[in-house]
């Protein structure tokens, strides 16, 4: 399956990139992820944790991340497994970054394959509401951590997606982060879709 996200930063795409290559601190700004070691021969031990009611599973894993700092742009390549479920995804992200005004344009193409018994979790479009509201929490993540560590200014926009991405990257161990709420994400997306819906309808305004 393929996902495209974006979201805007208003920070310089200098500044960005810098942030970027701290593939550390990066992991720490998605939900549920979280790096288990140092990278040993280039490969970064990963684990992603997520909560769907009461189903939880621990993807463990690793991959790599290339960048190029002439365009930059990157790509991270990985795979990681439950062994709860039985289910394993393998995918790869590009990422690439675009001046726009003051501020940087984020774009993250990614193509996955689940298998496994959460596979019916990665069908349909509910996927990709999905996909944009975590996209949007890493990058209020991001922002705020480059607020504390460059003392400048915030997020400007929420993320947003089309059909075709998503990812994570990440060099030496770190407290984990708490797994990704899933179905708290799903709720704030049938929450939003409402909205929109009764906005459609006239019944109540939307921003």
């Amino acid at each position: 399956m393929q996902l495209e996200q974006s979201f805007k930063l208003d920070q310089p795409s200098t500044q960005v990139w810098e942030a970027f290559n701290n593939v550390e601190a990066l992991v720490a700004c998605l939900p549920g992820a979280t790096l288990t070691g140092p990278a040993v021969d280039g490969e970064l031990p990963l684990r992603f944790e997520v909560k769907l009611g009461p189903i939880a599973a621990a993807f463990v894993g690793g991959g790599r991340v290339t960048f190029d700092d002439a365009a930059r742009s990157g790509k991270f390549e990985g795979q990681a497994a439950d062994k709860r479920t039985g289910s394993r995804v393998k995918g790869a992200a590009v990422f690439a970054l675009t001046s726009e005004g003051q501020g940087t344009l984020v774009d993250v193409n990614v193509d996955y394959a689940l298998t496994g018994a959460l596979a019916q979790f990665s069908r349909g479009a509910i996927v990709r509401d999905l996909a944009s509201a975590l996209t949007a929490q890493f990058a209020a993540n991001l922002g705020k951590n480059m607020v504390t560590s460059m003392g400048t200014s915030q997020v400007l926009g929420s993320a947003k997606s089309t059909e075709a991405s998503g990812s994570t990257l990440g060099t030496a161990a770190q407290p984990p982060n708490a797994a990704l709420d899933g179905w708290g994400l799903i709720k704030q997306v049938l929450v939003a879709r409402f909205r929109r819906w009764l906005g459609a309808l006239g019944i109540v305004k939307t921003k």
